[in-house]
This record gives C-alpha cells, structure tokens and sequence, in this order.
C-alpha cells in the first residue's frame, strides 16, 4: 500500500498546494497476499476517494486520525486528500478559486499522475463538518460525476456561518470572522447558489443524482441542521441513507463513519 505527500501545481490556485494521496496497487491485499474486504475485487484502475478535511484541519488530517489507509487497502481503493485553507470549498471573492480546484482539476491531475479512475461510475467524494458541506456542493452542482457522496456532521447552513457573527464565538471558529470576509466579500452574504438546500430542492427535478450516505451524531452542535437536511432530502425522493448514533464533533465518530459509508457504497 502507497502513501504519498507533496505538492502540484494548481492553475486554478496559482499556486503550489498540498495533497495527500493513497494508491492500492502494490498493497498485499492487491496481490493476493492478504484478503480484500468481501466481495471486492482488484481492478488495474483503481476506484476513487476524494476525502475532504474541515474547518479547522488540513490535508494530513485524515491519515493522521483515522485508519483510512487500512480502509483504502481492505476495499482497493484511491484516495485523494486535498488541501483547501478555510475555504468553506469556495471559488473565494478575494482569494484561490478552490471549488473549481476540487471539482475541475485535482481529479484530471489525479488521473494523469497516478492512473486512477474519475469516470463517474468510480468517483466518490465524502467529507466531515465543512468537508461534509463541500461534498455535497460538489455532488449538486455536478451530479453527474459522482456514484457516491458521504457527508459526515456537515455544515450544511453555510447560510448561518457566513451571515450570523454568533457563530463565530466558538472556539474552533476564532478567525472566522475575517475569513468569511475573504470568501464571500463584505459584508459577507451567502449567496443562494452556495445555499445547499436551495440547491438540493432544484436538483431534485434532474433525472441524474448520486446517492447519499449521511452521518451526524445525536450530540453534535450541527445536528439539526442535519437532521433539516435529511428531511429535505428525503422528501424529494434522494437516493439517501442516513444513519445516526450517539456520539459529537470527534474523530472516533469520523472513523466509523467512513467505514460505514465504504461498506454502503462497495460491496
């Protein structure tokens, strides 16, 4: 099993930009040594995560406080971890047009430099709190690329982040005020297209949308704002399954969800 770090550029960043990256190719359950997880089967071209970090991490953090590489290798599996700032998964008012860098460019470079799958039968995308938001803006503005969204304690109001200062009180969110402000210009308005709720009631009406795996512990201080997003999406006939347990904003709550979003969409 390949695990590697380092940096590409990114037209769409102007900049040089970390990404974390796990290949299957060469693990011991790709060659036969060890056995894949039940009913998986080693492809030439592997299939492919994007794993998007939230707020207050950054690319590594996945690695670091999950066993996803064990995940990666038990389901043969690519995963693409990038790096996004505060971004909240925006083109930014005043800085690197990241959405455009995680939709458009870093799945292409994927392709090119390690030989993975993009097409959108093998594409998934997932990701926790502001990741969780950005999975989901993804899989709405281009439903077609996508066979697999996770979202795992999403930040799904990105109305109530941007526009309400109360927010900003938390401790995990000192700075927010200014980085808002960068994002979406001042004063910092959420504009409707970046609302997801809008954007998931005009998506309901397309005949092409992935399917949906939602987590959110009943503790956590975003879970109302899931459970509307749950409702919403139910009632416009999603493809979705969400689950939900005890549990608050932590990575031991993470590292279950992303084994159980993987047992849902891989057999």
């Amino acid at each position: 099993m390949s695990f590697f770090t380092g940096t590409i550029y990114s037209f769409s960043l102007n900049m040089d930009t970390a990404v974390g990256v796990i290949l299957p190719q060469d693990s011991r359950k790709h060659r036969g040594i060890e056995e894949l997880h039940a009913g998986i089967t080693p492809r030439e071209t592997s299939k492919t995560l994007i794993l998007l970090h939230g707020l207050s991490d950054n690319y590594s953090v996945w690695l670091n406080r999950t066993s996803i590489l064990r995940y990666a290798e038990d389901y043969d599996i690519a995963v693409l971890m990038p790096e996004v700032q505060r971004s909240f998964y925006q083109d930014m008012k005043y800085g690197p047009a990241y959405f455009t860098y995680i939709t458009e460019e870093l799945p292409q470079l994927a392709a090119e430099l390690f030989h993975i799958s993009i097409t959108p039968q093998d594409l998934m995308i997932a990701g926790l709190s502001m990741g969780g938001y950005g999975a989901l803006y993804a899989a709405l503005t281009y439903p077609e690329r996508f066979y697999g969204v996770g979202c795992f304690s999403s930040a799904f109001d990105l109305r109530s982040f941007v526009e309400d200062d109360e927010i900003a009180t938390r401790k995990e969110l000192q700075g927010w005020n200014n980085d808002r402000k960068g994002i979406f210009g001042e004063p910092p308005v959420c504009p409707q297209s970046r609302d997801l709720f809008d954007l998931a009631l005009k998506n309901a009406k397309k005949s092409k949308t992935p399917r949906l795996f939602m987590t959110c512990g009943t503790e956590d201080f975003l879970y109302q704002s899931n459970i509307a997003m749950r409702d919403l999406l139910s009632a416009n006939s999603y493809d979705l399954c969400y689950e939900e347990w005890s549990g608050i904003h932590e990575w031991g709550f993470w590292d279950l969800s992303i084994q159980k979003m993987l047992s849902f969409f891989l057999p």
